[in-house]
């Protein structure tokens, strides 16, 4: 199951071919099948710690291992953890937030007011543009990008690039000459508007802001506008159930998309009732954020993932190379390598408070081994 960037959880093809012994999900999120049964135990027999080549090749024959050595599912050590495949480009053009949502770490630490420079945020774009595997780009990171002055001028980047957007807002701001401005053409895939709640109480409380009604009145206008429209809501169960109940009574009937999304407490950025207290020690197994993902700060620094609130882990600044120069820096291949459990993580390393190295994280991209049932096992126990 992958769920990275994805409003729903996405399942790969996994009907196997009759030929087929086992398949391997590559980055592309596409099964590649293979059809020796014992290419399977070559790789188990690789996967704890480095073996030397003449080793698998005698245990299992030099054309297995050839051949898996050639699809680069067996790969020498040092060149472990470079490869990647971006699927999205996350740019935080803006560092401020009008609101002061309980659900984000802005609630707690807001970070002072910035802007990204057009010159730097036209760099980033065209160095990302040559990847067509970029599926969109988004605006936000614990912001609100349509505070940004630069907003249509961005889009008019987009465009000019062919780039789709995949607008995240609070929709506070969502006035008339941008939502013109979101009409024109295809540049956007999808606005996704943060509405917790339809109640002044309930809304004021969760948001810290008393613009409920210029929020909905900017979100029917969108509508009446033909945009594409996701709400969400940040809930546990409970009270949000009937948050959630009551949107979708309201919105439902115009074919809008009211979904409730994981509650996360940003790697322990978030205290109180949002603490997931989660910890995780020994070897970390591995996540795609740092892999099919490509996230840009206010200032052109390329980090880890969504919930580095502080961007603490980072590849490099973008204008001191490509996008493909940052991706593969000795800074970025040792944190994947950390991430993927090659090299350990130091205590600190914000992964280790991170819900998506949970085995049972239903969301996961990647899970460890034992959770698979392979080679006649179940639930991580073999017969």
């Amino acid at each position: 199951m992958y769920a990275v960037d994805e409003t729903v959880p996405v399942h790969p093809d996994v009907s196997a071919p009759a030929w087929a012994a086992f398949g391997v999900i590559d980055l592309g999120r596409s099964v590649v099948w293979h059809r020796d049964a014992a290419a399977l135990d070559a790789l188990h027999d690789a996967a704890a710690e480095p073996v030397d080549r003449s080793v698998l090749a005698e245990a299992h024959g030099r054309a297995v291992i050839d051949d898996l050595v050639g699809r680069g599912w067996l790969q020498r050590p040092a060149d472990l953890c470079t490869d990647y495949l971006l699927t999205t480009a996350q740019i935080e053009v803006t560092a401020h937030c009008n609101w002061s949502c309980a659900f984000c770490p802005v609630s707690l630490d807001p970070k002072p007011r910035a802007t990204m420079p057009m010159p730097l945020f036209e760099e980033i774009i065209g160095k990302i543009a040559p990847y067509e595997t970029i599926r969109y780009v988004t605006f936000h990171f614990y912001n609100e990008p349509t505070l940004d002055r630069f907003f249509t001028d961005r889009v008019a980047v987009l465009r000019k690039h062919g780039l789709k957007l995949r607008l995240f807002t609070n929709a506070s701001n969502l006035n008339a000459e941008k939502i013109a401005v979101l009409q024109q053409g295809d540049t956007l895939l999808q606005l996704v508007v943060n509405l917790p709640a339809l109640d002044d109480g309930s809304f004021r409380d969760l948001t810290g802001s008393r613009g409920l009604g210029r929020t909905l009145d900017n979100i029917e206008a969108a509508l009446d506008a033909g945009l594409p429209i996701e709400l969400v809501v940040n809930h546990d169960g409970g009270e949000g159930r009937r948050r959630l109940d009551e949107l979708r009574a309201r919105f439902g009937a115009r074919g809008v998309d009211v979904r409730s999304t994981l509650l996360s407490d940003r790697a322990g950025a978030l205290e109180h009732d949002y603490h997931q207290n989660v910890r995780i020690e020994g070897r970390l197994s591995g996540c795609a954020w740092p892999v099919n993902h490509a996230h840009f700060s206010v200032s052109g620094d390329m980090f880890i993932c969504c919930n580095d609130y502080y961007q603490r882990e980072k590849f490099g600044n973008i204008r001191s190379g490509s996008v493909h120069e940052l991706m593969t820096s000795k800074e970025a291949v040792l944190l994947r390598r950390r991430v993927f459990g090659v090299s350990d993580a130091p205590e600190d390393y914000i992964c280790r408070t991170c819900h998506d190295q949970l085995p049972d994280f239903p969301r996961r991209q990647f899970r460890p081994l034992a959770s698979f049932p392979v080679k006649g096992c179940r639930g991580g126990s073999c017969a």
